[in-house]
């Protein structure tokens, strides 16, 4: 992984992506019966009894909508573990806050 001009974070997305999704993928029942799905209808692509070119055409068909929907996948994770940190951070935030008025109280009452 040449991490030279990639930050931490994307650093960190890599590497769930590659290895815990995969697991996550693994156990999760609604992924495994959407991958049921398309094995079985790419059984039945193969017995439609296509042309070589017509078999082209439906690869270059299904290989964008994978390309696309990688993409998807992609940034929605990276937008989920971006919202994930602003939440934290926020939630870090007003709890010193909430911290410091509980501190400031007894002293403003005075």
């Amino acid at each position: 992984m040449e991490a030279k001009n990639e930050n931490l974070l994307d650093i960190l997305m890599e590497e769930r992506i590659h290895k815990g999704l995969e697991k996550a993928l693994n156990n999760n029942e609604l992924y495994q019966s959407a991958q049921k799905e398309v094995d079985g209808a790419i059984n039945e692509l193969e017995q439609a009894g296509l042309s070589r070119e017509q078999n082209k055409a439906v690869d270059k068909a299904i290989s964008a909508a994978n390309a696309s929907g990688a993409a998807y996948g992609a940034a929605a994770y990276r937008q989920g573990f971006y919202d994930g940190i602003t939440l934290m951070s926020e939630v870090k935030r007003i709890s010193l806050i909430n911290s410091v008025a509980d501190k400031q109280e007894p002293i403003m009452g005075k």
